[in-house]
């Protein structure tokens, strides 16, 4: 873990200097101020579109967003000039390399997961998203998705896609064999791993994904990881939910009140994974039906699915 060397902080209301921001987000109780309203007070930034007050979430957000909603930056580069646009995503891309220590080209996942335009926005405006990210510095682990194809070896009587015996409600394909067994990562692949890159799928809930990208989970889950990747395994995390709901988890009835971690938090864990991980993928589909037609449509399409961003693929329904 990297250690961050804390600078003196200075109480705006007062100038009492802190060793500390903690120090200085208790102080600043004595003053009848919340650290929201600290902030926006002594601090304040506008959203470039409509000019409003920036809502504080945490201290990193509210220093590094100029808006309040995708739509407003959606709005407000719609308004731009071309050259405006193209240099504002540019310096966008930059600054969260250089502050996150990217390697590679950000993906529809992370994109969509923090305020920056999806990955389809970029490509049209740098004319192609991944030639332009390379030239910026970072390194490709995709191409632009291009058609899905099945090819015929995977109807051979032989083949089955295999299910893990822990399974909970297994998938079932009425059109093709499947076979259970004990699986070291994952809850499906294809019983011919040299057909599909030695393609896993670990297939989960909404509830399930926040659960295993929580603190409790987490270090077992990233060990599930290390081992695929010991086993020169691709593993795809398929959340049977969609993207923006599990964005705004909080919000759906279905999820529980109790829950105490924030979707910031799991997507940060997320962001990490793929960054950390390259044979590693997140993918958020519209349920379980989807999920078994996705997997099927994986599997089939032999290794070509590791050269795309599979959420970018699914988003242009190409997957």
């Amino acid at each position: 873990m990297i250690e961050r060397e804390e600078k003196e902080v200075i109480c705006q209301n007062c100038k009492k200097v802190f060793q500390t921001e903690r120090q200085l987000h208790a102080h600043i109780k004595v003053h009848k101020l919340r650290v929201v309203g600290y902030y926006q007070k002594y601090y304040p930034r506008y959203d470039l579109h409509n000019k409003e007050i920036i809502k504080y979430k945490t201290k990193e957000q509210y220093f590094s967003t100029d808006f309040n909603s995708r739509t407003n930056l959606r709005l407000w580069l719609k308004e731009r000039a071309p050259e405006e646009a193209v240099n504002y995503c540019k310096d966008l891309l930059l600054k969260r390399k250089e502050k996150k220590n990217l390697i590679y080209t950000p993906s529809q996942v992370e994109l969509r997961s923090v305020l920056s335009p999806p990955v389809q926005y970029l490509h049209e405006i740098f004319k192609n998203y991944y030639s332009y990210c390379e030239g910026i510095g970072f390194k490709n682990k995709y191409q632009f998705p291009a058609e899905m194809t099945e090819g015929k070896e995977y109807e051979k009587s032989q083949y089955s896609i295999h299910v893990d015996t822990r399974e909970q409600l297994p998938l079932k394909w009425d059109d093709y064999p499947t076979q259970s067994m004990t699986l070291s990562v994952g809850d499906y692949t294809f019983s011919e791993p040299k057909l599909t890159c030695n393609c896993y799928v670990e297939r989960k809930s909404l509830a399930d994904f926040i659960s295993t990208l929580s603190v409790r989970n987490f270090d077992r889950f990233e060990n599930e990881i290390i081992r695929a990747k010991e086993m020169e395994a691709n593993l795809i995390i398929l959340v049977e939910d969609t993207l923006s709901n599990a964005m705004n988890f909080k919000y759906l009835p279905y999820i529980s009140k109790k829950i105490k971690v924030t979707p910031e938090y799991i997507f940060h864990n997320v962001r990490q994974l793929i960054q950390k991980y390259p044979h590693v993928q997140f993918l958020f589909v519209k349920g379980r039906k989807e999920s078994k037609r996705v997997i099927k449509k994986i599997f089939f399409s032999g290794c070509s699915y590791t050269k795309m961003d599979l959420q970018l693929a699914y988003d242009l329904k190409i997957l």
